[in-house]
């Protein structure tokens, strides 16, 4: 076996001496600013009341920035009829727009259509909402081959509530990945009631979503809901549009009052607000 080297004196000695030395550099500082504090820094009222100002104007250049960003449309205008260039001078960009006018191919039909378009934000929206006009829809009694055409088309249409993996994947343009991932989805929600959910659906793009649309029947759902006087948090942490911390104050809610009498009374929970409440609202019972 071989014998471990031995430390001589001097090594030990210098060991020590280099132990002590960065024990002094790393305690040098703190003893310097507890023996000699510095002169704490004052700020006077006045300045205080400049940089709060300061602070306002910039809020406020912000918010004017952003709000003037969008634009009022000149005359009353048809969305579906708006091109590229027209969009983009209301004040969105180029994608944006582009994604707009692929919703306007189905037409848009009323400002909840166009409301519902996810790349408008709200601002340019209170901007345009009482610009707009809409085609008259025909009605019936007079000739016209439309309803007979959209009869056929809707004839070939998937119903949202009898979806499966293999109707999906029937659908030209929709592989076996979206399939599994909207079915995945689907279970999770506890069924599809409106087609825009389709696009919190993991990976979710504009194309698919579109095919999707002309594809999907939503006339008719089936909806799966939850009992919020039953269901355990973990149940209630697993829906989509509850986190843990939401389905933990439902129970609490529902022992503190022993039992919830109305679906409302989930609005008096700190943690669920009125947008969160209206997705959730199809999806839970007593």
């Amino acid at each position: 076996m071989s014998q471990q080297p031995k430390l001589t004196q001097r090594t030990k000695s210098g060991l020590i001496v280099w132990s002590i030395l960065a024990l002094g550099i790393v305690l040098t500082p703190r003893i310097i600013r507890t023996w000699f504090p510095g002169d704490p820094i004052k700020i006077e009222i006045k300045t205080l009341e400049k940089i709060k100002l300061f602070k306002k104007s910039e809020r406020r250049k912000q918010w004017n920035n952003k709000r003037n960003r969008y634009h009022t449309p000149p005359s009353k205008f048809n969305p579906n009829e708006y091109s590229l260039s027209q969009w983009m001078a209301l004040g969105l960009s180029e994608k944006q727009a582009n994604v707009v006018l692929k919703f306007c191919r189905y037409p848009l039909q009323s400002n909840d259509d166009l409301k519902r378009i996810f790349v408008i934000p709200e601002a340019l929206y209170q901007r345009i909402k009482d610009s707009t006009i809409y085609p008259k829809k025909v009605h019936a009694g007079y000739p016209s081959k439309e309803p007979i055409l959209h009869a056929e088309k809707q004839a070939k249409r998937i119903t949202i509530g009898a979806i499966d993996s293999s109707k999906l994947v029937s659908i030209r343009g929709i592989g076996p990945f979206y399939a599994k991932m909207i079915m995945r989805y689907e279970r999770a929600l506890g069924g599809f009631h409106k087609k825009e959910q389709l696009l919190e659906v993991f990976k979710m793009n504009t194309e698919t979503y579109e095919i999707l649309c002309s594809k999907l029947d939503f006339s008719e759902t089936l909806i799966r809901k939850i009992s919020i006087n039953k269901a355990t948090a973990e149940e209630l942490d697993h829906h989509p549009y509850l986190n843990r911390w939401q389905a933990n104050s439902i129970v609490k809610m529902r022992i503190q009052l022993g039992g919830f009498q109305s679906l409302n009374e989930l609005r008096k929970s700190h943690l669920i607000n009125a947008e969160d409440f209206e997705k959730l609202e199809p999806y839970v019972s007593l």
